[in-house]
């Protein structure tokens, strides 16, 4: 049967899930708080340059393809991707740089001129880690737990005893036991940034994340990542979604335990069957919902840990910057103190391991002839606003350290256009709990898989949640996996793994 379904916020879960209902014959009204689509895959145009300002690594190709194929569609040919190679360049404070090229071979090679047995080692660990990201994409990332069932997958079962020893030791340990040289544990390492969380937290289960370096690689599609929501929102468009941009939503009305639908906050009141929310989870329970409709009220909040803040900064660069690739990183030497103090003492570091994403390297469109496109990224502590005259010294320092690597020293004048986006920014532009830049809770084991906020409303028969906030966790290819999940969540699929095909027309 044919729902009316209303999705708060149009980033790119929200955006995902409403082709998914779309494609299936459901009536689907998207609604997104500011004018443009994309939340947190933004874009910014600014004197002839054209900045992505949130994702920028294009990671987990299969879970792309996956989802386009639902459609009947091929990744390839919608998406234009090129692989990187290089996937990428790590800078150190105190050694020469390293480059990682995505060929196990050539990586392993590096691994071992500079610390000896670490190139077989580094293959051993990547086998090892393909393994936990096989049985993880066909068991546990699709799948939301809504059944007894899951647990007893033969070959989760037999990896059971491998899974429980990863969960319960930290990824610095796991990767301390193989590796010595602070470079290469840092190469290992660095992806708990990306998942909101700290090597010396995170459990080595997301050792699975070498294997996107090392095997899979790193892509970029045609145009930058913002062409990923370009691209969902014409599929939305092709099937008939509305979309309603500078649309803020001031309440989800509710009846007994049935969402009826949302109030703007104009005043307009929209009815649905199925209410799907796209936003940020916090701001969804303790904002949207009355207190007697909340699953997870502000106390369930202060128990969880969120993903950390972030400074990032878009500059467009006067001329070309010498020995950056596409996507770089800066390490200090002072690894394990970087991390306790945004995750454990919430201050920020005083030297701090930064993010440079330079895109005109690989499409020269993103930039001005013979200028280049910058995006740094510096991680920082949740739950802390910065002040204008902070905000104005980390952007220097960040700059200082751009123009160390790239040997410029007149950089700072050739700057032609600059965009800062800082904590305060996430609160105002996507309602983000303490602050947070990732969109969710961090992923510590016991805010990980079947132990991350469920995607449905335990007050409300018809509300759903989709996003990095819920199942299987933040960033754009689990965004798309949760858009999967929610789909299968109303339509009352109970499976462990990707769908084979849409069901047409049917929910619960």
């Amino acid at each position: 049967m044919k729902k009316k379904i209303i999705i708060i916020g149009g980033g790119y879960a929200g955006l995902a899930a409403a082709v998914l209902f779309a494609e299936t014959g459901h009536t689907v009204t998207v609604l997104e708080k500011n004018s443009q689509l994309g939340g947190r895959a933004g874009q910014l145009r600014s004197s002839g340059f054209r900045f992505d300002t949130g994702p920028s690594w294009y990671l987990m190709p299969e879970v792309f393809e996956h989802y386009y194929s639902l459609l009947g569609l091929y990744v390839q040919k919608e998406l234009s991707l090129t692989r990187l190679q290089p996937g990428y360049k790590v800078f150190f404070e105190s050694h020469a740089p390293i480059t990682i090229y995505g060929d196990l071979s050539k990586d392993a090679a590096t691994f071992e001129s500079i610390e000896r047995g670490a190139g077989d080692r580094l293959k051993e660990y990547v086998k090892k880690s393909q393994r936990v990201y096989d049985l993880s994409v066909r068991s546990i990332l699709y799948n939301n737990y809504d059944s007894l069932g899951w647990a007893f997958q033969r070959q989760l079962l037999k990896e059971l005893p491998a899974f429980v020893k990863l969960a319960t030791t930290t990824l610095d340990a796991y990767v301390s036991q193989q590796f010595n040289d602070i470079r290469l544990k840092q190469i290992l390492e660095y992806h708990s940034v990306f998942l909101g969380t700290s090597p010396y937290k995170a459990p080595a289960i997301y050792s699975l994340m070498s294997t996107l370096d090392f095997k899979s690689g790193v892509f970029y599609p045609k145009n930058g990542i913002y062409s990923l929501v370009e691209s969902l929102h014409q599929l939305g468009k092709t099937r008939g979604v509305t979309y309603k941009i500078s649309s803020p939503v001031d309440a989800i009305v509710t009846s007994g335990n049935v969402a009826r639908g949302v109030r703007l906050i104009s005043g307009e009141l929209l009815e649905a069957d199925v209410v799907i929310s796209a936003a940020d989870l916090h701001h969804t329970e303790t904002m949207l919902l009355p207190k007697d409709s909340q699953s997870y009220p502000e106390p369930y909040w202060k128990k969880k840990e969120p993903s950390p803040s972030a400074l990032l900064i878009s500059l467009g660069i006067k001329g070309k910057l010498a020995h950056l690739q596409h996507h770089n990183l800066y390490f200090v030497d002072a690894w394990k103190e970087n991390f306790a103090a945004i995750y454990d003492t919430f201050t920020i570091p005083e030297n701090a391991s930064i993010y440079i994403c330079n895109p005109s390297a690989t499409d020269p469109t993103t930039a001005p002839a013979g200028n280049e496109n910058i995006f740094i990224l510096l991680p920082l502590p949740a739950h802390k606003k910065l002040t204008l005259e902070e905000t104005t010294s980390l952007t220097k320092r960040c700059i200082e350290q751009l123009s160390i690597i790239t040997e410029s020293s007149d950089l700072a004048s050739r700057i032609i256009t600059e965009d800062i986006l800082g904590p305060e920014d996430f609160a105002t532009r996507f309602n983000a709990w303490e602050y947070n830049s990732l969109a969710g809770q961090s992923h510590v084991l016991l805010q990980s898989a079947f132990f991350r906020t469920p995607n449905k409303s335990k007050k409300l028969e018809n509300l759903y949640y989709v996003g990095a906030g819920t199942n299987p966790g933040v960033g754009l290819p689990m965004c798309l996996i949760s858009a999967e999940l929610v789909y299968k969540r109303v339509c009352g699929i109970h499976s462990s793994g990707p769908l084979a095909s849409l069901v047409k027309g049917e929910s619960e």
